[in-house]
């Protein structure tokens, strides 16, 4: 006597059932990784910038960096940095009698002919004198010039401003980096979430 054990149907049933619970997990691993992926890139990022001689703190790095998240139906997360150009005030500028320093990236660097002034809103900034700029009210911090008077003048004069945090991440060095670092932790990532999911 032959008994006959036929299983293809559930065999077929097991097989589909389990492409569909990979396929399922694949689903919410990928969004999931792209997004954490996402998230340490910001924060990697701004060690990046810093390590590689920026004056900008990491909270500012942040702030101009504003991640749009993936999901199961857009398995793309992009980070925008904003391109918001900043003050010379803000790269700690010390003016003397051949211009003002600043320190943007690495040491810090003369622009000759700068000078420090305040306009009449109270804001102060670094600026040169620029015959085809219009001309502006303005209070000098520093006078050098002998018989030269203090208090408020109309000059010819444009404000001048250093990088924004997009520009900074412009840098090819740092854009390289980051490259490596997102391909890397994506993988190890995605494997993380879908160990977890498969629990």
């Amino acid at each position: 006597m032959v008994f006959v054990l036929n299983v293809r149907g559930s065999v077929d049933k097991i097989a589909a059932d389990i492409v569909k619970k990979r396929q399922a997990v694949l689903e919410k691993a990928i969004p999931r990784a792209l997004n954490r992926v996402g998230a340490m890139s910001i924060t990697q990022a701004s060690r990046e910038l810093r390590d590689e001689g920026y004056n900008v703190s990491s909270s500012e790095i942040k702030a101009a960096m504003y991640q749009r998240k993936a999901s199961a139906t857009n398995l793309v997360t992009s980070i925008k940095v904003r391109r918001k150009t900043k003050s010379l005030m803000d790269f700690n500028p010390r003016e003397n009698k051949a211009g003002v320093t600043v320190r943007i990236h690495g040491q810090a660097k003369l622009i000759k002919g700068a000078f420090i002034a305040q306009r009449l809103n109270g804001a102060a900034g670094v600026f040169i004198e620029d015959k085809a700029a219009g001309k502006i009210i303005l209070r000098r911090q520093k006078q050098y010039k002998r018989g030269s008077r203090s208090g408020w003048h109309s000059l010819p004069a444009r404000k001048l401003y250093g990088p924004s945090v997009g520009g900074m991440y412009a840098n090819e060095k740092v854009q390289d980096v980051m490259r490596r670092f997102q391909a890397e932790k994506f993988v190890e990532r995605l494997k993380h979430e879908i160990k977890n999911l498969s629990r």
